[in-house]
């Protein structure tokens, strides 16, 4: 998969403040979205971009599990393993897309 060519950057600054908060977006993806010093926060976007692509591919995850009988649950793994990574890129104060899927991150425009 090619790698994003947005250029998305967030000062030392706001990295610190929004911590916290882009942590909390994996979990409660919408919180941030409700708060609007957070939705000033390129980081927190960032992030928050992110979890609502990991929300969907939950869902899709499923409706595969439902619709085969359970062996779509094998899907959760990788699920699993994203969001692991998702909140440890957070928590670390990085802005790095989540492997195969972070990419898609980037059609919501949130974080500018």
């Amino acid at each position: 998969m090619s790698e994003s060519t947005r250029n998305v950057s967030a000062t030392p600054e706001q990295i610190e403040s929004g911590k916290t908060m882009a942590v909390v977006s994996y979990i409660i993806f919408f919180i941030p979205l409700l708060m609007d010093d957070m939705r000033k926060n390129p980081f927190v976007m960032y992030h928050t971009e992110q979890s609502i692509v990991l929300l969907l591919l939950n869902i899709a995850a499923g409706i595969v599990g439902t619709l085969t009988c359970g062996i779509g649950l094998i899907l959760y793994i990788p699920w699993l393993i994203l969001l692991i990574m998702g909140i440890m890129n957070a928590a670390n104060g990085q802005m790095k897309p989540l492997p195969v899927i972070g990419q898609f991150g980037e059609k919501f425009g949130l974080a500018k």
